[in-house]
């Protein structure tokens, strides 16, 4: 099973493709606008998905590495968690620390 990680900063967001062992499968550093946020990481996780001929079925959960969620205009993480639910349709986790947030990631059932 695979799983998506997003490591927000200010300028810049990584996306990735992790295994069960923590293995990156792929990798790619973007701008991504704060106003759409969730809508636009959608996008491009999924495009870096489908270019590595993973789809939905393969994908477990996403994870977000986010400091202040206010930075992308949302008022506290239950809101994020479930815009990032909603729009994914897998669990969603968030929390500010990249090794904590892909050991939740990779535990899940």
């Amino acid at each position: 099973m695979q799983y998506f990680v997003a490591n927000f900063s200010h300028l810049e967001t990584q996306l990735s493709i992790i295994d069960d062992k923590h293995k990156t499968i792929d990798q790619q550093t973007l701008q991504i606008a704060t106003e759409n946020y969730v809508k636009d990481l959608a996008h491009y996780l999924i495009e870096l998905s489908h270019q590595n001929n993973l789809y939905h079925d393969d994908i477990k959960g996403i994870g977000l590495c986010i400091t202040d969620v206010e930075l992308i205009h949302y008022d506290n993480k239950a809101r994020l968690i479930e815009a990032l639910e909603n729009t994914f349709g897998f669990k969603a986790i968030i929390n500010e620390h990249h090794e904590t947030l892909t050991n939740q990631l990779t535990k899940l059932n």
